[in-house]
């Protein structure tokens, strides 16, 4: 064999072996096995993804590479081996039917959250036959994400199936293989789990969300008294740091470790009273335990008499008007701000406020968004970020 003639074995060996390690490497990352649990845990970083303003239509894009692609029509994605992933997705606020607001995707189909996903952190439970009947809104890596009166902010990713699960609000969107048409909503309420998504993630189509119909807060036994604070630490035993939260009303809560409490009151899994929950009446070590989920907000009541017989708060009435702060602890310069409707914020210190109305982290309504009963000395604390407009009941 001469010197040349080994040298080309030696190359084509090289070659075949890079080719095996490849081929194990693209098995190992897309493999078969739904591996959501795995992939669905991990967020992305939104700068990898690029984000436009308007719909795909206005923007002349691909149809067929989008979610108007009639493959990612729910009911077909449901049929298909593999997960459908699109070179682009389209986040629509709309109204359809019952849920006024709504996201809808680029063809009009309606978008779903799960209540046992988490959304802080972002994380999808929802494989295997459950993705089959709910696929995953999944954008390929480097897609464009069309965004329709759906703020930027309230837009993430996770990862999944080799490619992205779009969250808004922190929470994983799907769509529903049973909606065969545009506008269909027949995932709305299933197993009192599934819900219309809204463009700030919460969910659509559920009355307590809105500030003309504030939660019923509960009442419980006359032998224990009604609770009118409580701390919450971050960590399980009490661990710091903590956050101290009063009544009277709903409030909401920053750490989900471990509670103190004397009383009872109801805690929630979601923002503003929603979602699961259950009531307390002593100091909890682990919220964990309760088996709710991530405690995200606390109804307290008032004490009625002396004996410390408890009953249900009353109702807040809509507030009419409201002034807010440049600083906290409400220093001046101020903005008065009036109803109906929706607001401009242009100060985000601190507000006061006589009756309820909903805060929002976006202009126009959009974005984050928290109810208000009472003056907020600290418009961070209610954690939705900066507050550019407030909605009045009409």
């Amino acid at each position: 064999m001469t010197h040349r003639e080994g040298s080309m074995i030696r190359s084509r060996t090289l070659a075949a072996t890079l080719a095996v390690v490849g081929a194990l490497m693209l098995s190992a990352c897309g493999g078969g096995g739904d591996g959501g649990d795995k992939s669905a845990a991990a967020a992305a970083d939104t700068g990898d993804f690029r984000f436009t303003s308007g719909t795909a239509r206005q923007h002349n894009a691909d149809l067929s590479k989008g979610d108007t692609a009639a493959d990612a029509a729910p009911n077909i994605a449901a049929k298909a081996k593999k997960p459908v992933v699109r070179k682009w997705v389209q986040l629509t606020a709309s109204s359809v039917g019952d849920l006024d607001p709504v996201v809808i995707n680029g063809a009009a189909f309606t978008l779903y959250r799960f209540d046992k996903d988490t959304a802080d952190p972002s994380k999808s439970n929802c494989t295997g036959k459950c993705a089959t009947l709910w696929p995953p809104v999944l954008v390929a890596p480097g897609g464009r994400v069309f965004l329709d009166g759906v703020e930027k902010s309230a837009v993430g990713f996770i990862e999944r199936d080799g490619a992205f699960q779009v969250t808004v609000g922190g929470w994983p969107v799907y769509l529903f293989s049973k909606d065969t048409k545009p506008g269909d909503t027949n995932g709305q309420g299933v197993d009192d789990v599934w819900f219309g998504v809204q463009p700030d993630g919460q969910r659509s189509g559920q009355g307590a969300d809105s500030p003309e119909d504030l939660p019923t807060l509960p009442s419980g036994p006359d032998t224990i008294p009604a609770a009118t604070s409580a701390t919450f630490f971050d960590v399980p035993n009490f661990g710091e740091p903590a956050q101290g939260v009063g009544g009277p009303g709903c409030q909401p809560v920053r750490f989900g470790g471990s509670v103190q409490i004397s009383g009872f009151a109801k805690v929630w899994s979601g923002d503003n009273c929603t979602g699961k929950s259950v009531q307390i009446d002593k100091n909890v070590a682990d919220l964990n335990s309760l088996g709710i989920g991530p405690v995200k907000s606390i109804g307290f009541v008032s004490v009625s008499d002396p004996g410390n017989s408890a009953s249900p708060a009353p109702s807040v009435s809509p507030a009419a008007n409201a002034t807010f702060f440049d600083t906290a602890n409400f220093g001046d310069p101020a903005q008065g701000v009036g109803g109906p409707g929706c607001k401009e914020v242009r100060f985000g210190g601190s507000v006061q406020i006589s009756g309820s109305a909903k805060v929002w982290s976006g202009k126009d309504c959009t974005g984050r968004s928290a109810v208000i009963t009472e003056d907020v000395t600290d418009l961070s604390s209610l954690g939705i970020g900066p507050v550019n407009s407030i909605r009045f009941s009409n």
